[in-house]
């Protein structure tokens, strides 16, 4: 049986991933390949079947990870070629598969090659900075959605920045657009006295003010630092969750950590009646001059109800056509928990070997709805970090976060089914 493929997930350490430099330009360069175009990992020497279990060999290491979903073309016999979930990874040249059909050739010919699956969505309106970076709009394909609002993401020098500061992707909520720079209906964030704060910088120097939701990717140091202080040079890790509809990135800071900031984007699940604005942006929302130190895990919400916190969304639950700022609240059977994976609030993982986990959801003044595919724990980072667990047929990844300020935390996310 093949296995849902409908969710995909991505990582730096995959072969031909696109990287976070402490350049400007990485973050788009990130989302175009998961979101849009996929990654080619490389060609396969030989594809071999036993019944609907298919082996492929790669010409070099292939750096996949098991569950993640791969795309196989130029197979002659067309049993071999589509989508598929990796059951298996033997070693660092093999993966196992199932196909729906057992095929009548074994092994396949032709000149065969895999890429991993991009999540599907479509990049309409983009712009090219001739220093570096430019500008790009993402959305969902999938038009069955109430709500199919743009990501629009600046990553290039501002004219007020310097080079020599931390890279931040400006990112924002955007209605409708007709090109990259002409933005139409509601933003999230949006200040009618100033309607470029999110994307224009003012001011110069170290006081400079530059964006108000951004996604950091390149810092000084783990957590408490300042834009103008110079970030460390090298790659930084990342790993990137999503489907069709949503998606969630796990950024490092610096490159030798295992500690990420959490952002997202995306549809999530409302309670609302004709809920025409369900979308919801996580960000380091936060508007400071260049030389404010900040925390951006205190500011972002998906793993914190810390009150600086909050997701963004375009309109309130009676659909008022202005962004509003909500909190993350988690099922927790009555048990609170300030931060995801910090404290052993409820027994220890150890005892049981087993870590439950709680959905998330977005509260305004109702309860708006639930964040999809993410969940929050009550145990201090009972997973080791990228840890695949299989539970009810379903599968999930645990991920090692900054939570607030220097505190360490742990996330779950669905990566799909169990082939």
């Amino acid at each position: 049986m093949v296995a849902s493929s409908a969710i995909n997930f991505f990582t730096n350490t995959n072969s031909n991933a696109p990287q976070l430099h402490n350049a400007y330009g990485s973050m788009i360069n990130v989302l175009d390949a998961c979101l849009v175009n996929g990654i080619a990992i490389g060609s396969i020497s030989s594809l071999t079947a036993t019944g609907t279990t298919v082996t492929a060999v790669f010409s070099a290491a292939h750096n996949l990870i098991k569950h993640q979903t791969i795309l196989i073309s130029g197979a002659t016999q067309s049993e071999y070629n589509g989508e598929f979930k990796i059951n298996a990874v033997p070693n660092t040249t093999t993966i196992t598969f199932n196909v729906s059909v057992a095929p009548m050739t074994s092994p396949a010919t032709g000149t065969i090659s895999a890429k991993l699956r991009s999540l599907g969505w479509e990049k309409p309106f983009s712009s090219v900075n001739g220093s570096g970076g430019g500008k790009a709009a993402y959305r969902s394909k999938n038009t069955i959605l109430s709500s199919r609002p743009y990501l629009r993401v600046v990553d290039e020098l501002d004219p007020s920045y310097l080079a020599t500061y931390a890279k931040n992707a400006k990112v924002g909520i955007v209605e409708d657009m007709t090109d990259i720079d002409t933005m139409l209906g509601v933003q999230a964030p949006y200040d009618s006295a100033a309607p470029n704060k999110n994307w224009m910088g003012t001011g110069s120097g170290t006081s400079a003010f530059n964006g108000w939701a951004k996604w950091t990717y390149a810092g000084s140091i783990e957590g408490y630092f300042a834009d103008s202080t110079a970030p460390v040079s090298g790659d930084r890790p990342w790993v990137l969750v999503g489907n069709e509809n949503y998606f969630y990135l796990f950024v490092g800071m610096i490159p030798t950590t295992a500690n990420y900031i959490t952002y997202g984007f995306g549809n999530f699940k409302s309670f609302v009646n004709a809920d025409t604005s369900n979308t919801f942006l996580a960000a380091t929302f936060e508007y400071v001059a260049a030389n404010n130190s900040i925390f951006r895990s205190n500011t972002t919400p998906l793993g914190s109800t810390a009150a600086t916190s909050k997701f963004l969304i375009l309109r309130n639950y009676a659909q008022t056509a202005q962004y509003i700022q909500a909190n993350a609240a988690a099922c927790t059977m009555g048990l609170s928990s300030y931060h995801s994976g910090v404290n052993d609030s409820i027994g220890v993982y150890t005892l049981t070997n087993v870590a439950p986990f709680f959905p998330v959801f977005i509260n305004e003044t109702v309860l708006r709805g639930e964040v999809p595919g993410l969940y929050w724990l009550l145990q201090k980072r009972p997973y080791s970090h990228m840890q695949i667990i299989e539970y009810e047929n379903e599968v999930y990844m645990a991920i090692n976060t900054l939570v607030s300020s220097n505190n360490l935390g742990q996330l779950i996310l669905k990566i799909g089914g169990v082939p």
